[in-house]
């Protein structure tokens, strides 16, 4: 007990001396802060209860004190000041706020080292200001890293002076976008000047209107000229308008699906593959050439060759790639002996507008093309990123240890050539001790369960298992490998269709053991599952397994059963009429399954033919007449007939003809009858509900006694027995009571000579 308190206590206080710490200096740091029309990067100090610091732009100034998580105080800039009231998260790494009258201001935690910009400003010339300006604007409004936001302010320059800071941030916000909008070269800025005034046109890469880039140098150092915001605003309203929209916004939606929209969603989503850019980025790409079963190891692949042969292509500026929806012909980003990189317009899925995306080409040839450019180290101004595929993260290893593996022997590198051998027999003994492994299993798993079933699973299951697990291993390889984008594409396919058609062998050997056990314990139990329901089900199953199996392999191999389909369905017709008896007689089996009419061993009649029921198929019912011979329906005709279910009966009729002789008294008659319905009843089997005795009719030599009844069996070989019973019976009843049974007699009279004529005579005198 002692020891718990102890515990708990040093619980408390480990997370209260948390909590305090968090409180007590949980606002120093550096922090991205956003407003409505504007964004600063903040410093604050904290010692104690006082928070104080800076943000820029703007060189505004914070000062306040800390009550728990809430910061009051206030913020000072071009000597004004207004109140702020700050609250911070939990985790210590944002907070939400407001100031003024109201307005929002909301921020988050950086590290920091995060957003040093100042060294990238260079502003010895006209163009290496330009290009500074666009590369932290870029960084501004497509990375949303708001400490480029100062550095890009010391290349600026007001025209006129700006009114107040919200006013220096609406005219810098217009004129970014009349740059966004344009598409122009850095390389064509002017470079060096004569004099301290310099130009630049640039304009959308679709329509004539073009704008004026105007540059002074002040003190050796370049800056860009920012207008009024009434110029920019006019501007702006030409360049809509001259491009054929109504709106700036249906400007931009319309340029996102462009070469550009295509390179800047490519190259964002990888940089973010792992928080939500992985379908950004693939979507950038037309992979209809890709197999579907391959799609999610060969896509990311090849995404990595594509950024990889990028990185080490330049430094890419959005503003330098045309941003136009309706460009005619193809964008080419990079030209090389071995490829190039190109975009192009995709016809949409299910004849949607087309979009513009990397060409098929340019990805077939990506991993030959990163080949030669791999020395090449990546631009200037580009991190190296994690790789986000096995292959790349492989290689990064190998570089890292056995840079010599990293040589290429002919088409493949040296380690990738040693991947084959030990991945095909690592391959084989995996899979052959996984498929003994199986078996064993199943069998020693299964002991509760027939041993038909047992030793079936055992013996046909491990075969298939090897097989899957072997192909299967060595297309991870190969594709983790990078091989499935070598010469060595073709047999990664060929061992994505074994492995493939393995797991359809396997499916389809367990669906047939599983339903050879139904049908074996359906014949041994009574209403278990229905035979016929299982024969069906089974077949179907086998047919679904099979047809999967072919496509997923045609999906592998690329073979073109889409086109085989569309066929299906524009002559789903003549082919419904050419295969009508076909598809009636799967009707039919359907049928047979929903209405039950019989089970298999029933014994059944139709159209006077009576037979036992063997078994039913898809297509067909095969049944066993009498005589041992085979009867096979087609389900279709049998659904149309009329079925008499021998076998569903549940009563035997028992009709008996009893002969008495003529001359057996009345009194003894009577009492047979009676005594004879008493035998019925007292048998096991009779039906009490029946049960009708009386005399019939007057034979030709006997008097007939009629028993008439039913019998509660089903089993023909039972009923005999009871028949038997019964009749037995019926004779001891007639020793009993004295009454003899009547046979047929014929009395034959022998007549003399004398006789004779004395007959015709008389016949002769009584003509009839």
């Amino acid at each position: 007990m002692v020891r718990t308190s102890v515990l708990c206590a040093f619980i408390l206080a480990f997370f209260h001396g948390q909590l305090w710490a968090q409180v007590t200096d949980g606002w120093s740091g550096r922090w991205d802060s956003y407003w409505r029309d504007g964004e600063a990067r903040i410093l604050l100090q904290q010692q104690g209860e006082n928070v104080s610091g800076t943000y820029d732009p703007g060189e505004g100034r914070i000062e306040g004190q800390t009550e728990g998580r809430i910061l009051r105080g206030s913020w000072f800039q071009d000597g004004t000041s207004g109140p702020i009231l700050f609250a911070l998260s939990g985790d210590g790494q944002s907070f939400t706020g407001r100031f003024m009258d109201g307005e929002y201001w909301n921020g988050k935690k950086v590290s920091d080292t995060a957003g040093s910009y100042a060294a990238k400003v260079n502003q010895e010339t006209p163009r290496t200001a330009f290009r500074s300006l666009i590369s932290l604007e870029n960084a501004t409004f497509y990375e949303g890293d708001i400490s480029a936001v100062s550095a890009a302010e010391t290349l600026l320059l007001y025209v006129g002076g700006p009114s107040d800071e919200r006013d220096k941030r609406r005219r810098r916000r217009l004129f970014w976008t009349l740059l966004d909008l344009s598409t122009f070269r850095i390389y064509d800025a002017p470079s060096r000047v004569d004099g301290d005034t310099a130009q630049f046109s640039i304009g959308p890469a679709a329509g004539n209107v073009e704008v004026s880039i105007q540059f002074r140098k002040v003190d050796d150092a370049w800056f860009v000229l920012v207008p009024s915001a009434s110029e920019l605003r006019r501007d702006l309203d030409d360049m809509v308008a001259t491009l054929g929209y109504d709106t700036l916004a249906q400007l931009k939606e319309a340029s996102a699906n462009s070469p550009r929209g295509a390179m800047r969603d490519f190259l964002q989503g990888m940089r973010s593959w792992r928080s939500g850019g992985r379908e950004r980025a693939l979507a950038t790409l037309d992979l209809s050439f890709l197999p579907p079963r391959l799609y999610s190891f060969e896509a990311p692949l090849l995404a990595e060759y594509l950024k990889q042969i990028i990185d080490r292509a330049g430094y890419v500026t959005w503003q330098e790639i045309p941003d136009n929806p309706d460009r005619a012909g193809s964008y080419v980003f990079y030209r090389h002996p071995k490829g190039s990189v190109v975009i192009d317009q995709v016809s949409g899925p299910d004849g949607g507008p087309a979009r513009w995306k990397f060409s098929v080409e340019t990805l077939r040839n990506a991993p030959q093309l990163f080949a030669e450019m791999q020395d090449l180290p990546v631009a200037g101004g580009i991190s190296v990123s994690e790789p986000i595929t096995r292959f790349f993260q492989i290689r990064e290893h190998i570089r890292t240890l056995f840079p010599a593996l990293l040589t290429r022997p002919g088409p493949l590198e040296l380690w990738q050539w040693l991947v084959i051998p030990l991945s095909v027999v690592f391959a084989v003994v995996l899979g052959g001790l996984t498929g003994k492994g199986v078996a064993l299993f199943l069998s020693r798993s299964l002991r509760r369960i027939e041993r038909g079933l047992r030793v079936g699973a055992a013996r046909r299951l491990g075969k298939p298992t090897a097989l899957l697990v072997s192909a299967g291993f060595a297309v991870l390889v190969f594709t983790w490998a990078g091989l499935a984008e070598t010469v060595l594409g073709a047999v990664t396919v060929a061992l994505a269709a074994i492995a493939a058609t393995a797991l359809g062998w396997f499916l389809y050997t367990a669906i047939d053991l599983l339903g050879g056990y139904f049908q074996r314990r359906s014949g041994r139990t009574s209403g278990f599952v229905d035979e016929i329901a299982v024969s069906l089900v089974t077949g179907v199953l086998k047919i679904c397994v099979v047809a999967a199996g072919i496509i997923a392999i045609a999906d592998i191999t690329g073979i073109p059963y889409e086109g085989v389909v569309a066929g299906l369905g524009v002559g789903g017709i003549a082919l419904a009429f050419a295969a009508r008896d076909t598809v009636s007689n799967l009707i039919g089996g359907a049928i047979l399954m929903s209405d039950r009419p019989f089970h298999r061993g029933d014994l059944i009649e139709t159209e006077g033919q009576m037979a036992a029921v063997e078994n039913v198929g898809l297509r067909s019912t095969r049944m066993r007449t009498f005589d041992d011979s085979l009867l096979v329906i087609p389900n279709s005709q049998l659904t149309d007939k009329a079925i008499v279910n021998w076998g569903q009966r549940r009563k035997r009729k028992i009709r008996l003809e009893i002969s008495l002789h003529y001359d057996t008294p009345r009194d003894r008659l009577d009492a047979f009858k009676t005594r004879l319905r008493e035998v019925y009843l007292a048998q096991p089997t009779a039906d009490d509900t029946t049960g009708y005795v009386g005399l019939r009719s007057f034979g030709e030599s006997a008097l007939n006694v009629e028993l008439w009844g039913y019998f509660n069996l089903a089993d023909y070989e039972d009923y005999i027995a009871a028949r038997h019973l019964l009749i037995g019976d019926i004779v001891d009843l007639a020793r009993s009571l004295d009454v003899d049974f009547a046979y047929p007699t014929r009395t034959i009279r022998l007549l003399s000579e004398e006789d004779g004529k004395i007959a015709n005579e008389q016949m002769t005198s009584n003509p009839v």
